[in-house]
């Protein structure tokens, strides 16, 4: 960790950042479509240094990520510590049947019992995360 102003959050490394990302298969896609902000959950998997998650095809989260700038954010709280990773990138349809193979066999699973077909990439632009102990805070002034 490493924070060059005192009163800032201490930073994590970018390689603790993706161990954080390919252990937590559940975050949140922030996007800003048609000048309206909207928050997603959704399942994803880390291959490289790239994020995948699947949608339905036509629905409304393939409608306002594709080929827009997104964020994707996963945080935890264990044993009064609190890391949170945020990967700002451009959300990408995979169309390559031998990426698409790959990604299939990777077994990321969606928690809505939904049928999702297409395959989503993020390509991180910056990847960002921090952690800190959860505590009060402190006195003003």
């Amino acid at each position: 960790m490493t924070s060059a102003n005192p009163h800032d959050l201490p930073q994590l490394d970018e390689r603790r950042c993706w161990e954080l990302l390919r252990s937590h298969p559940y975050g949140r896609l922030a996007v800003a479509a048609a000048g309206v902000l909207d928050v997603f959950p959704v399942n994803h998997g880390v291959l490289g240094e790239r994020l995948y998650f699947r949608t339905a095809e036509g629905g409304k989260l393939a409608g306002v990520v594709i080929g827009h700038d997104v964020a994707f954010e996963v945080d935890e709280v264990v044993n009064g510590v609190a890391r949170s990773v945020v990967v700002h990138g451009r959300a990408e349809v995979v169309e390559d049947a031998g990426s698409i193979e790959g990604l299939d066999a990777e077994g990321v699973e969606s928690y809505a019992p939904t049928v999702k077909t297409t395959w989503v990439r993020i390509v991180p632009e910056r990847v960002t995360g921090r952690e800190f102990e959860v505590g009060p805070e402190p006195p003003r002034g």
